[in-house]
């Protein structure tokens, strides 16, 4: 999502359709030898090269929440390996679901431990009171058009609702679970758990979460494909 606002004179975005979350979302998590996130106060959180939008969440959690500045390091996505280094790791994806189901010991600074986990969607919830929009569908805008024409955008749409439906569902969790080697049942609660639209709500989250995360942004600098709330999944 942030690479949206980024680049946001280049590309529009697709009303109605984002990845999001309502509180815990199980696939982006801060995984921490504190039991209290405050106690990482200039501590060093290893983090993950794999999402920028999920780096800006931790950091405005920090600022604006816990009140704290800790040290940030970009590394590898390996659980083990960064927590061994640092206080703290920011894991995303199936590496974050795999690691919070086994939720195992590991070596740490001073021995081996269980280290505690924070789910960031959870903990913008807590902050915000709104959904966290982690991803969005854009365009780049000297292609939309093209792709519109050629039903692309429709495609999409429809492809989404096919997707929610329960038997898609099912479906997708015991494929997901078969290549994780994860209980089905947890598979098809984090599915469950996401939310794909892009209305009102979503649209304040992401709005409050840029405005936290990006100097100098104004809401008016993203430009819809349409309306922003014309269509919702």
């Amino acid at each position: 999502a942030i690479e949206a606002a980024r680049h946001a004179d280049d590309v529009y975005i697709l009303p109605g359709l984002s990845i999001a979350s309502l509180g815990a979302v199980k696939t982006v998590l801060l995984f921490s030898w504190m039991a209290d996130i405050t106690d990482l106060d200039a501590q060093s959180i290893a983090l993950t090269d794999h999402s920028a939008t999920s780096i800006a969440l931790l950091k405005a959690l920090c600022r604006e929440r816990y009140h704290i500045e800790p040290k940030y390091v970009v590394t590898k996505q390996h659980l083990p390996s960064m927590l061994a280094d640092h206080q703290g790791a920011l894991v995303i994806g199936d590496d974050a679901l795999v690691e919070s189901i086994r939720h195992r010991a590991l070596s740490s600074p001073n021995g081996w431990d269980i280290p505690f986990i924070y789910d960031l969607g959870d903990e913008w919830l807590k902050m915000t009171g709104l959904p966290f929009v982690f991803a969005l569908w854009a365009a780049r805008r000297e292609t939309a058009q093209a792709m519109q024409a050629a039903g692309v955008f429709d495609a999409l749409y429809a492809s989404t609702e096919a997707g929610l439906t329960d038997d898609a569902r099912n479906t997708l969790a015991q494929a997901y679970a078969a290549r994780l080697g994860l209980p089905v049942g947890a598979c098809r609660r984090y599915l469950r758990d996401l939310t794909f639209g892009l209305g009102a709500d979503e649209l304040a989250g992401l709005r409050r979460f840029l405005e936290l995360a990006l100097d100098d942004f104004k809401w008016e600098q993203l430009e819809f494909w349409g309306s922003p709330e014309s269509l919702t999944i």
